[in-house]
């Protein structure tokens, strides 16, 4: 962090050493017992926290940590979760999955951390971390996992009265938390957006970089916007749920997302020109995201929330907090410096689109530490946009002029998506430099990590991905699904730029992606200055020493690439026999013969049978009589699940096609397949049950034979 100012690292540094617990918490201590494998260490005390009577507890888990039951609740079709703090030590968990019989397998992650099932016992198992981890256990394969969130104790929890204390249930704001009228929704506001000018007034007559304090006790409180002003901090006493309506008439529409159709707010943003803020504690800001983007009934469209947007700001701060469900992107930092965010916990649904977990768009000296991202869209992502951009110039434009991202630490996070697990762009409109993803942990996602330089001129350099942990690469984002992948596409004719200096580092790739990686610059916008050092691929023993075992099978304008401790030189280019020869379909998915494009080369272009339609078939005719062992088939997302791999010499006779590969498990992405030498002129992928309601579509169909 030696690029973060000083009042930034003063920021991140110690906290005061005595502090109140929060009268809500409920503390219990384990003492250590004889014999434990962690002693002479204490095992942790345990701080649970009693989650909102909005939220239902689990159906799938219960959860004990060191003998204490930890409220688990139920959060969307994919996860559960449980969330509390603790002191220094190890701590021992008991997982139960509910309604089975007992434990068939389970796996615990992030993986890297190597841990283990002390024991099984019927539907529970038993194990133990030594510190405060962010947990993903899968239990016999069932769809909902269980995540638990376990913070360090809080060690500043102010006292909930007292000077330059502004407790928003005492007098004069006497805020009470039942009531989901307009009129409730609307006072409850005001008398918080009072409590939040009162404590700007008091930490800025205070001077020398004090706060007054906004406390939020336990309670759940349905709100409209707010918004933060100089010097002034939010604590959310555990408990303590700030809650979307889910109403647009609630919301004032601060700019228009084109790509969904409807208008956004900011729910909770900062004044502009504003400084010293901080939002901490262990409550939850949860934007009822599903409900706001389906109302309709006010302006026919619906609307969705980014739920804290940090703008024009500095020396922002937010620690232990607990965002929940919002349908834009959730955490938006923009046009603002110094900036932290701390043990946060990123819980959006893995079924709402375009809900990121955290964007820094044009921000600098900003860090991301110790946190989990759990969203449909890309978690953890830097973006830089123009004026006329969407989201900058709605209803009120982004303050100020465009300006760089700069001086972006993403450290100790995991990423579960259904997209890119940590991402710059797409986004690229102004230049973004010195950006560090650090011991990150992609749990699950169609693209581990990525630069996506889409739109602008931008120049992306001093980039580091260091030390990442790839666990699963699955699904596709459009035709990506790789453990990495850096590539520029002229997006909206909003130009190309180049990106360089980019260095990975220590990677542990277990799981490689369905498809392959790329290095795609394009002409005049290279990709240059690569470094790869110490990537260990799925199986591997050694680290990888071309760019052909990391899978980076499509390369495109780029250069300069080392890679550490030793580098070979690059295995000469099989020759792909059925490159550019004539193609024949069984049907087309359009009035265009698409056949031709199945081996053009292009991976931008591609065949799509009939849909709905089995079987569907595509042949390429080698021109003459060649000895081959390989085909290469680069699915689309509409892949065969059944299908087999023909050969012929005269095409024109059904009975003439025989068999040299078949299969029922069709995986799509890349699929190599390989059989012994045979001679043939006609090569057919013959498919018999598709994987999706399309036809089949294929990118590229390649054959191959032994180089002699």
């Amino acid at each position: 962090m030696t690029f973060v100012s000083k009042w930034f690292r003063a920021a991140l540094g110690f906290t005061l050493a005595a502090a109140l617990l929060s009268p809500s918490a409920n503390l219990q201590v384990e003492a250590s017992e004889g014999g434990d494998a962690f002693t002479p260490m204490a095992r942790a005390s345990i701080v649970t926290y009693e989650p909102s009577e909005r939220y239902a507890s689990s159906v799938n888990y219960t959860l004990k940590a060191n003998g204490v039951p930890v409220p688990v609740v139920k959060g969307f079709s994919d996860y559960d979760y449980a969330h509390f703090s603790m002191s220094d030590g190890p701590v021992t968990y008991e997982l139960t999955i509910l309604n089975t019989d007992k434990v068939h397998e389970y796996s615990i992650s992030p993986k890297k951390l190597g841990i283990q099932a002390d024991k099984i016992e019927g539907r529970t198992i038993t194990f133990t971390t030594r510190s405060d981890e962010y947990l993903i256990v899968m239990m016999n394969n069932r769809k909902t996992r269980m995540v638990i969130a376990a913070d360090p104790l809080e060690s500043d929890a102010p006292a909930s009265t007292g000077e330059g204390i502004f407790n928003v249930i005492s007098a004069p704001y006497d805020v009470v938390s039942s009531g989901s009228s307009t009129t409730e929704v609307s006072t409850r506001t005001r008398a918080i957006q009072q409590a939040i000018d009162d404590a700007s007034q008091y930490g800025t007559t205070q001077g020398d970089g004090a706060q007054g304090i906004v406390y939020i006790p336990a309670g759940t409180y349905e709100i409209g916007n707010l918004v933060l002003k100089s010097n002034t901090a939010v604590y959310m006493e555990p408990g303590a749920t700030l809650v979307g309506t889910g109403r647009t008439d609630d919301y004032t529409e601060h700019w228009f997302k084109d790509s969904m159709g409807r208008p956004a707010t900011w729910w909770i943003s900062t004044a502009f020109q504003s400084e010293n803020i901080r939002i901490y504690g262990r409550g939850t800001i949860d934007g009822n995201g599903q409900a706001l983007h389906d109302d309709k009934g006010t302006n026919g469209k619906g609307m969705i929330n980014n739920l804290v947007v940090p703008i024009d700001t500095s020396h922002f701060v937010m620690d232990g907090i607990v965002i929940r469900e919002s349908s834009g992107w959730a955490v938006v930092a923009v046009r603002s410096n110094d900036l932290a965010f701390r043990n946060l916990k990123l819980f959006n649904s893995l079924g709402m689109g375009e809900n990121d977990g955290i964007d820094i768009c044009e921000s600098q000296d900003v860090v991301v530490q110790h946190a989990i991202g759990i969203s449909l869209d890309d978690p953890f992502s830097t973006k830089a946009w123009k004026e006329d951009t969407d989201i900058a110039s709605g209803k009120v434009p982004w303050p100020g002029n465009p300006e760089p991202v700069r001086n972006v630490l993403f450290e100790d996070t995991i990423a579960w998506t259904l997209c890119y697990g940590y991402k710059i762009g797409q986004g690229i409109m102004q230049d973004q430099s010195n950006i560090v993803f650090r011991n990150g942990v992609v749990y699950k996602a169609a693209v581990g990590f990525a630069i996506h330089h889409k739109y602008g001129t931008g120049t992306v350099s001093d980039v580091r991905f260091e030390s990442m942990d790839i666990e699963d690469i699955s699904g596709k984002n459009e035709d990506n699904s790789a453990w990495m992948t850096l590539f520029t596409v002229n997006g909206s004719n909003n130009g190309v730029g180049p990106v360089r200096d980019v260095k990975v580092k220590d990677i542990t790739v277990r799981d490689a992606g369905e498809s392959f990686a790329k290095i795609k610059g394009v002409e005049g916008a290279e990709i240059t200055d690569l470094m790869f050092e110490n990537v260990y691929m799925p199986g591997a023993s050694v680290p990888a020493t071309t760019l052909h075992e990391m899978n980076f099978l499509s390369k495109e304008h780029y250069g300069d690439v080392t890679i550490r401790p030793v580098q070979n030189e690059e295995p000469p280019p099989r020759t792909n026999l059925a490159l550019h020869r004539p193609a024949v379909a069984s049907s087309n998915d359009g009035l265009e013969d698409t056949a031709p494009y199945v081996n053009d080369g292009s991976l931008t272009t591609r065949f799509g049978s009939k849909r709905g339609v089995d079987p569907g078939w595509i042949y390429v005719d080698l021109g003459e009589t060649k000895t081959i062992d390989e085909v290469r088939l680069f699915w689309e997302a509409a892949y065969g699940k059944s299908y087999r791999i023909q050969i012929a010499d005269d095409p024109s006779d059904e009975a003439n096609w025989r068999d040299v590969y078949s299969t029922t498990t069709g995986k799509g992405g890349l699929e190599t397949i390989t059989f012994d030498e045979v001679e043939a002129r006609y090569v057919r992928m013959y498919g018999t049950i598709r994987a999706t309601i399309y036809g089949y579509s294929i990118w590229e169909f390649e054959v191959y034979g032994p180089e002699r």
